[in-house]
């Protein structure tokens, strides 16, 4: 797990617009999860993210902290969103599979890492865009890109539940101050 909560957000922003969606096209499962999917590899190429490495205990040891936030985020994530589409049935599957289609490479890549540690550290993993260039990063580079992560969860998780609120809180103070 490196950027969990990165992909469970953009995998909900993705299942959110499908059951939004007039276009039928998008209220297909198999339609969402693709784009989960593509969404990870698009995120993985251009943002190169903080990657635990599991098999190093010092390290995994130093990244408590922010395993911690990825894991509370990610759990705060899913369960409002499971919560919001109780009577929208349709909402939920979608979302569901978005989030299934934008965590499932680092799942597939992460069991075959544990079946196979020596992938780990060649790259020669499953899914093309996930490498070992982690590998070869001091550990400042590294701690750099952990805190580029979270700040980076942390606007999506914004953006996503706290913007629009925001937005409604202030258009009415906004009105008013251009009416004087």
């Amino acid at each position: 797990m490196s950027d969990l909560i990165k992909h469970v957000l953009v995998g909900d922003m993705i299942g959110s617009f499908a059951a939004n969606s007039e276009h039928k096209f998008f209220h297909k499962t198999y339609t969402v999860f693709t784009l989960g999917v593509i969404s990870h590899a698009l995120m993985d190429i251009s943002e190169p993210d903080f990657t635990v490495n599991w098999f190093n205990q010092g390290q995994l040891g130093n990244a408590a902290p922010f395993l911690a936030l990825q894991g509370g985020g990610t759990f705060f994530v899913l369960k409002t969103m499971l919560h919001s589409t109780k009577k929208n049935p349709l909402a939920r599957k979608l979302r569901i599979a978005a989030i299934i289609g934008a965590v499932i490479p680092d799942v597939i890549d992460g069991i075959y890492s544990l079946i196979n540690p020596s992938a780990w550290y060649t790259g020669q993993l499953i899914c093309p865009w996930h490498n070992a260039s982690y590998n070869r990063m001091p550990w400042h580079v590294n701690l750099m890109s952990m805190w580029a992560t979270t700040l980076l969860s942390a606007g999506l998780i914004f953006v996503r539940y706290c913007s629009i609120p925001f937005i409604r809180f202030i258009s009415p103070r906004i009105s008013f101050l251009k009416s004087s």
